[in-house]
């Protein structure tokens, strides 16, 4: 294994290590994606065939997902192993345009979308998750921890930016009836982060990549989602406060990142995250 060059904690195969296991040579590699927590690779083998490499760490439930589930909409996948705490990857090479560039007018691309969360909805097994809020209890315990944590990190500074009043309206909306109703109907097994880009459009249909974090929520989450990458105004197709719960979901995550995964570095990035998500 070596050492990712930026981010110390990423592990990755060798090419040598690779070939061994495909048993075949590689003839190109290279970097699609990175940051502190995953590497996406793109190998080109000597024989012209290309597949996916990816090297990632906790929080993931991703190979454990692609184990479980069973669905048209997944791109074949080989578990590798784990390594100093990355799981390792490689992944179909899906040679398709995405949903983001297909040029489709908004029209055409909230139709894709919602058939999309309907097919994502019928994912078969066993789906292990990174988060439950399908019930009241779990929602507020998950929606108190998640403000806990951003007062603490508005504290001491790191998301200065955030305003007590700020908190204090989203304590209110987290218990109200509406939203306990909302967050806990028919929820199940969602996507978590879908966007355009990680989407093909193929001759068979779907494939959808990035199942790290999916969560059990509202599928319109996922629809929103879709929406908000596409700068489309989720607000003419979806309840008020089915977006509200998506962007919570989002402040979660910037909390989460900043608090948790990151503790010991200051990002503005997480702070502008976390500001988005409470406009």
């Amino acid at each position: 294994m070596i050492t990712h060059p930026t981010f110390s904690k990423l592990v990755l195969h060798s090419d040598r290590e690779i070939s061994e296991i495909l048993g075949i040579g590689i003839e190109n590699r290279r970097t699609i994606h990175e940051w502190p927590l995953s590497c996406v690779q793109e190998l080109q083998l000597v024989n012209g065939a290309k597949l996916i490499y990816k090297s990632q760490l906790p929080p993931t439930v991703e190979a454990s997902f692609y184990e479980h589930a069973r669905s048209e909409l997944l791109p074949a996948h080989r578990y590798l192993g784990k390594s100093d705490h990355c799981d390792t990857m490689l992944i179909e090479f899906i040679d398709a345009p995405l949903l983001c560039n297909k040029g489709y007018d908004e029209k055409d691309f909230v139709e894709h979308g919602r058939q999309l969360v309907k097919e994502i909805g019928q994912i078969e097994g066993e789906l292990p998750v990174y988060l439950d809020i399908s019930t009241q209890s779990a929602w507020l315990d998950f929606a108190q921890m998640t403000l806990k944590r951003l007062k603490k990190l508005v504290a001491d500074g790191r998301f200065s930016l955030i305003s007590a009043n700020a908190i204090e309206s989203l304590k209110s909306w987290i218990q109200s009836a509406e939203t306990l109703k909302t967050v806990t109907h028919d929820s199940r097994v969602i996507h978590g982060d879908l966007k355009g880009d990680q989407v093909f459009i193929t001759a068979n249909g779907y494939r959808v990549i990035d199942w790290q974090r999916p969560i059990i929520a509202p599928p319109d989450v996922d629809f929103v989602s879709l929406l908000v990458a596409q700068k489309i105004d989720p607000m003419k197709y979806v309840d008020p406060e089915m977006i509200r719960i998506f962007w919570f979901l989002r402040l979660y995550w910037a909390v989460e990142a900043q608090f948790h995964l990151f503790p010991d570095r200051k990002w503005p990035l997480f702070q502008e995250w976390a500001l988005e998500s409470i406009k």
